[in-house]
């Protein structure tokens, strides 16, 4: 059955997931990989749908469905996804908040070949505000202290805290 990726973007409300989940179903649609999450008071939604349905057919329908929602609605067809290895890594970087931070880090994994997994991102207010970033990464074989220490190494990140953990395969 042909996969579709369905994009959903709007303001955080009750509801959402159950019109959208409710059209994918009336298009005999099978959700088979899914991410959800609240960012910044949006609510976005990444869907892997196997339907036959035509994806103007399914995009039209679900614009409709959502339209008092106020959701950015987009479905596009996508060709077999690669096999990604697991995350054998937690990476947590914790810093004054700027600009750059996530750029940083993501070229010198991306030089060391480390595929990311996971990335989540946060803004913590408090006495001073910190940018908290927590990714689930796939480090290759034998090379995470040579991360690690291009990671601290690096002059984008003085100032930044950075940890570097092995995924605990029986509590991840």
């Amino acid at each position: 059955m042909p996969a579709l990726a369905v994009t959903a973007v709007g303001a955080d409300r009750p509801g959402i997931v159950a019109r959208v989940a409710r059209v994918l179903l009336d298009h005999r649609g099978n959700i088979a990989d899914s991410a959800m999450t609240i960012l910044g008071g949006h609510f976005a939604i990444v869907l892997l749908v196997e339907t036959e349905a035509p994806p103007p057919i399914l995009e039209a329908a679900l614009v409709q469905a959502t339209a008092d929602l106020g959701l950015v609605v987009t479905v596009r067809p996508v060709g077999d996804g690669t096999a990604s290895t697991a995350a054998s890594h937690v990476l947590s970087v914790y810093g004054a908040d700027r600009p750059g931070i996530v750029a940083a880090v993501a070229e010198v994994l991306a030089e060391r070949e480390v595929n990311v997994t996971h990335l989540r991102t946060r803004v913590l207010e408090g006495a001073s505000t910190v940018y908290a970033m927590l990714m689930e990464v796939s480090v290759p074989q034998g090379t995470a202290d040579a991360l690690f220490a291009r990671l601290r190494g690096d002059a984008a990140l003085d100032g930044v805290e950075i940890t570097l953990s092995a995924v605990d395969d029986e509590t991840f």
